[in-house]
This record gives C-alpha cells, structure tokens and sequence, in this order.
C-alpha cells in the first residue's frame, strides 16, 4: 500500500538488503554482535538465560539443556563472526577504488586553491585517502582469504593486517578531526536560524516559512554530522586495539563496533528512503505526463 512519501517501510527494508552498502552493514552488525557474545560473559550469560526461557514457549516440544555452560558456545561464536568478516571482505574487494576517486574529486572540487580550502577539507581528503590505502591493503589479503590458504610469505599476512588496521585509524581519526571542525561551524549555523526561527514564530509569509525550512535543515545536518562524528570515535576502538593505541577488551571493542553500525547503517538506510522515494516522484511524473 502506497503511503504519502511513496513507499512503505517494508520496500525500504528491501531497498536496504539487497543493496551492497545495506548488506555490508548487516554483516557487521551481526560480527559486532558475535564478538559481544564470545568476549562478554555478562552478555553470553543473559542471552543464553532468555534463549533457555523462550525457547520452550515458541518450540513446546524442544527440551533445552540448563546444565550447559554459555561458554560451550564461544568457538561457535567465534567461527560465525569470521564468516561475517569474510563474507563482509567479498563486499569490500574493489571499495578501494571508490576511496581514491572520491579523495582525489573532493581534492579538486573543495576549493580551486589550497589556501582557499577549509580544514574540514584536507581532513576529509586525507580520511578518505588513507581509508583507501587501508582497503587496497585487505585486498592485497583477500586471494589468501578466499582460497583459505596464506598466499603470502609466512609472517607477511600479518604485517599487512596491521598495517592496514594502522590505516585504518588514521583515516577514522581525520574523519573524526574533521567531523569535530564540521560540528562547532555547523553548530553557529543551526544556532543563528534556530534564533531567527524564534523571531519569526506566528508570522505568516514567504519569508517565514523559508526561515523555518532552513532551521529545519540546519538541525537535520548537524544531526548527521553529528551521527558520522560518533560513529568514527567508536570505530577507533577496532583498529586502535590491534595496533595498540588502546587497551581494550574484545567485548567492549564489540559494543564500540556495533554502536558504529548502527550509525552508519541509518545512513544507508536514509539514503535507500531517497533513492525510493525518487523513484516514486519520477514515477508519478511520468503517469501524469
């Protein structure tokens, strides 16, 4: 059934998981899960307690063991995570790609100079480049990861991994260092429409309303900003933790890293909401046409 912005929330979910980006997100999600459950006792024993008390009311006929231990199940939650992470790999081989270009456009279309360009800008550049070293180097592992076996010289698979963890960091600290310079001007921003908002309340006009559309807009970009900016902090804790930067536990790394996921996967999620929503305007055009 049609509803007025032109799709329903189940098409979208469809649009979501079948689109490579909606995909990749899901698999994360379900690896962030998995590693919550392997590393956190707190969390393996409160799942295992509510799956042995629902269980019996949705299967009447399963009996469930009480007397196994949640830790039984770690290696099987430790195997599915690296399928999660090797199916995710598969999604990623050429994403490099899209790294570089999208560095190299936002390099020339920022600012026609360098002095000109805001520091956001080389922030990004630079997040952007050096997410892409970091997924040209998984690439690099992925015939090893696909064939399962090391094709590499003995040590080298895991040079490579850390160094592309390393990457990694620099390219979530960048965007963090850019989405915190993006947040305080973006800040200004909201607040100077916010109070002409306030000015404006009750008038009625063009002025008005145009007024209010551009508070309306300005808060929805700082939420978004906002969003990125938070996601890339707790991403920091996965690679961080490899190449020692943090001290972390696994299971909080797992709590990080589904946070993240959850924040970029609304992203995906919004966006999949326009692409539909597109689709239906241009449909409705070419009926009426």
């Amino acid at each position: 059934m049609a509803t007025p912005r032109g799709y329903t929330t189940f098409e979208q979910f469809i649009k979501f998981a079948t689109d490579a980006s909606g995909l990749e997100r899901t698999f994360r999600l379900f690896q962030a899960l998995l590693q919550i459950l392997a590393f956190n006792a707190t969390a393996r024993s409160l799942t295992f307690s509510l799956l042995t008390f629902l269980l019996p009311l949705f299967l009447p006929n399963t009996t469930v063991t009480t007397n196994t231990s949640a830790e039984t199940y770690i290696p099987l939650f430790l195997a599915l995570r690296a399928r999660f992470a090797s199916g995710r790999r598969f999604l990623r081989l050429f994403r490099f790609l899209e790294a570089f270009h999208s560095a190299w456009a936002l390099y020339y279309t920022s600012s026609p100079t360098a002095a000109h360009r805001p520091a956001e800008a080389w922030l990004d550049v630079f997040a952007r480049a050096f997410n892409g070293l970091y997924l040209l180097l998984e690439s690099a592992t992925f015939p090893g990861a696909a064939l399962g076996t090391d094709v590499w010289a003995v040590g080298t698979r895991r040079v490579l991994d850390v160094e592309a963890q390393r990457l990694w960091f620099l390219a979530l600290l960048c965007g963090a260092g850019g989405g915190a310079v993006r947040l305080w001007k973006t800040g200004g921003v909201v607040k100077e429409e916010v109070a002409g908002e306030k000015a404006k309340a009750g008038v009625v006009g063009e002025k008005a309303k145009k007024r209010r559309e551009a508070a309306r807009e300005a808060k929805s970009k700082y939420r978004r900003v906002a969003r990125r900016f938070v996601a890339d902090v707790l991403d920091l804790a996965v690679p961080g933790s490899v190449i020692e930067v943090f001290s972390v536990e696994q299971g909080t790394v797992g709590l990080a890293m589904f946070g993240s996921t959850v924040l970029t996967g609304l992203e995906v999620w919004e966006r999949c909401g326009r692409e539909l929503a597109a689709a239906a305007a241009t449909a409705v055009k070419t009926r009426a046409g």
